[in-house]
């Protein structure tokens, strides 16, 4: 294969990939040690651009200097090429705003006279170093110079910014954002990575900064609309541990799910309010008549059908303690509204009297944490601590009461 051939970042202008066969006696020149070298960088540039992608992956910021607008300063950092190639950075670089323009560009900017959009350029450049002289060969009288090194390097260079750099945006990649969103997760991703490996451009540059220069020199620098990011794994841990690590739950809750209980038991279970513990801090402010509902779910005596009655909520007993500033509580107690439980609870005539099914909801969304992060209220199988890891979801239990018992006193119906 030819060394020109080897620049190419296609995944199949590579065709294959091909190592020594090492045995003894085996004549080494200049094509095996090239080769074996080429080898293993093809192989690692071809996992760099199709497993992590290719952009920044870390540093690199771009700042103005100090009451110098005709310069920039490039911080050290890491990037990968769009053809896998490391780019390492190790030292912070003074960039000129000497834009490489063709005669079309100059022509353009001369006769507008409008501010000049401008990208901060970074590729990946091989250098070659530690030069050795070599002795006359044969009959050549003159020596030459060869190198004893090539060195991985970059080039930094400001350029006028692509015109399709304009319309780059991050395109959506979620069966959410589909047309046929009937597709499952997996069939989703399956088709778009059918679709075709993704091929490096003419161009190798990464994008670290986009610049305006306005008419009056003043210039204006973006280090993130333009700037293409490799999302390694911490990067990834981060963002998943942003929307999802750390989420309160809730720990304990003072009924039991799903048990059917007597009367009675009824009546001292909501005389003492039903009570919630969460695993972290929740704000005070946030768990209100709101983010709590009770549920009757009853049997209609004329249709037959279910029909569900929101129970009146009253006082919301919480344990407050300041933390940063801001009131919250790990424990919350519900109670009933009086008049609605003197006139229920107590009565002969209650709609509960046959029984019923009660339903407790707390709100997710609406009851936060500290940090921010909504409560993950899902009760999923019924287990404790709740949660899917995601924010948010209501919490729903559940459990039953048995009619109530009328006992007679004088002819008259009393409610036991």
């Amino acid at each position: 294969m030819k060394n020109e051939d080897r620049k190419a970042c296609g995944i199949c202008k590579i065709p294959h990939f091909e190592r020594n066969n090492y045995f003894y006696g085996k004549l080494l020149t200049e094509r095996d040690f090239v080769d074996e070298q080429c080898y293993f960088n093809e192989k690692r540039w071809l996992i760099n651009r199709m497993i992590l992608g290719w952009g920044v992956v870390c540093g690199l910021d771009v700042v103005a200097v100090k009451d110098d607008p005709t310069r920039v300063l490039v911080q050290p950092g890491l990037a990968i090429d769009c053809c896998g190639r490391e780019i390492l950075v190790c030292e912070q670089q003074e960039v000129p705003l000497i834009a490489m323009e063709s005669e079309c560009d100059r022509e353009t900017s001369e006769k507008g006279g409008a501010e000049k959009e401008l990208a901060i350029c970074l590729e990946f450049h091989e250098c070659r170093s530690e030069p050795l002289p070599m002795p006359p060969l044969a009959c050549d009288k003159k020596g030459k110079c060869e190198f004893n090194r090539i060195r991985d390097s970059f080039r930094i260079s400001v350029i006028p910014l692509p015109r399709h750099e304009h319309e780059h945006r991050h395109q959506p990649f979620c069966p959410q954002s589909h047309s046929d969103q009937d597709k499952s997760l997996h069939d989703y991703l399956c088709d778009r990575l059918r679709e075709g490996c993704p091929e490096c451009g003419e161009s190798r540059c990464v994008i670290l900064a986009t610049l305006k220069v306005n008419q009056d020199g003043a210039v204006q620098i973006d280090s993130c609309s333009r700037r293409k990011l490799v999302y390694g794994n911490q990067l990834l841990y981060d963002l998943i541990d942003c929307y999802h690590g750390d989420l309160p739950h809730i720990d304990t809750i003072s009924w039991s799910h799903g048990k059917q209980y007597a009367w009675s038991d009824f009546l001292t279970l909501i005389k003492a309010g039903l009570e919630v513990t969460f695993s972290k801090p929740v704000l005070s402010h946030t768990i209100d008549q709101h983010s709590f509902l009770l549920a009757a779910i009853l049997e209609d005596e004329g249709t037959g059908y279910r029909v569900v009655k929101y129970i009146p909520a009253g006082k919301i007993a919480i344990e407050n303690e300041t933390i940063d500033g801001q009131s919250c509580t790990r424990t919350a107690r519900f109670f009933v509204e009086d008049g609605w439980g003197d006139d229920e609870l107590l009565g002969a005539h209650s709609e509960l009297r046959h029984g019923a099914r009660f339903e407790v909801i707390l709100r997710g969304n609406s009851i936060m944490g500290l940090e921010g992060k909504a409560l993950d209220g899902d009760f999923i199988g019924g287990r404790l601590p709740s949660g899917n890891g995601t924010q948010g979801g209501d919490f729903v239990s559940w459990f039953s009461v048995g009619a109530k018992q009328i006992k007679e006193t004088g002819g008259k119906k009393k409610a036991a």
